[in-house]
């Protein structure tokens, strides 16, 4: 797959729940799951999407964090950003990142 034909999804620590921010490119933030790809791809130069999930109460192991589900509140939310993370990627796929980062990168109600 070219690189400008690859949209990577995942989770962000760093982002408020709910929160959606694309690039065009970058590193893996300390993400393990970023690092995976950029190893195996050998490069960063691809599009991603990062959707926040909050960073974990208090002294919460962070790898139990992500792994657990979210609360009824917490869903709520995560419900409506799935919808607008897929109004995303069809806006990118139609647009390209660019539009889609300015489109999508302002803050929003979630």
């Amino acid at each position: 797959i070219a690189p400008a034909n690859l949209l990577v999804i995942y989770d962000d620590l760093d982002l408020p729940l709910g929160a959606l921010r694309l690039r065009a490119t970058g590193g893996s933030g300390g993400h393990n799951g970023m690092k995976s790809i950029i190893g195996a791809l050998g490069h960063g130069d691809f599009a991603r999407m990062r959707v926040g999930i909050a960073r974990p109460p208090g002294r919460m192991d962070p790898a139990a964090y992500v792994l657990q589900d979210f609360s009824a509140a917490q869903e709520e939310i995560m419900a409506r950003v799935r919808d607008l993370a897929a109004d995303a990627c069809q806006h990118w796929l139609a647009h390209g990142i660019v539009s889609a980062m300015n489109v999508f990168n302002t803050p929003r109600e979630t």
